[in-house]
């Protein structure tokens, strides 16, 4: 028995350390789907831009960010041909603490690499059951 003694303390030590690093596990991210996406194109600037064709989303590797990669075309004339666009959406947190996707920019480089066209710095909050905002 004299042996088990001094395995209480060490326990009472290790084992709070070990749960600490279990958790708190992070919430999960609120989903954003390519139907949101698409809808959030179409009604972010009707006038200019409508999606001919999506390809998908991507997630670009660490971080809160998302890529979708659509074709497009400006509706209002009517010999503009589609073009291709890299449209970045953004998980940001609001002074509420709630997290909301953000669309931030609609780039291409169709002209070339060197020349980048497009919006940037948008704020368009991703509205649409697909992109509920987490707590």
């Amino acid at each position: 028995m004299k042996s088990k003694r001094w395995l209480w303390p060490w326990l009472m030590l290790v084992l709070p350390a070990l749960l600490g690093a279990c958790g708190p596990f992070p919430a999960p991210l609120p989903p954003l789907t390519a139907t949101v996406v698409q809808k959030t194109l179409e009604q972010w600037n009707p006038n200019y831009f409508k999606v001919v064709e999506f390809y998908g989303l991507y997630h670009p590797g660490p971080g809160d960010s998302r890529l979708a990669y659509v074709s497009a075309t400006n509706p209002s004339d009517a010999a503009a041909k589609p073009t291709n666009y890299e449209v970045r959406f953004q998980l940001l947190t609001q002074s509420d603490g709630k997290k909301q996707w953000f669309l931030t920019s609609v780039v291409t480089h169709s002209s070339g690499l060197t020349r980048r066209q497009g919006w940037d710095y948008l704020m368009e909050p991703v509205k649409g059951e697909g992109a509920k905002p987490a707590s």
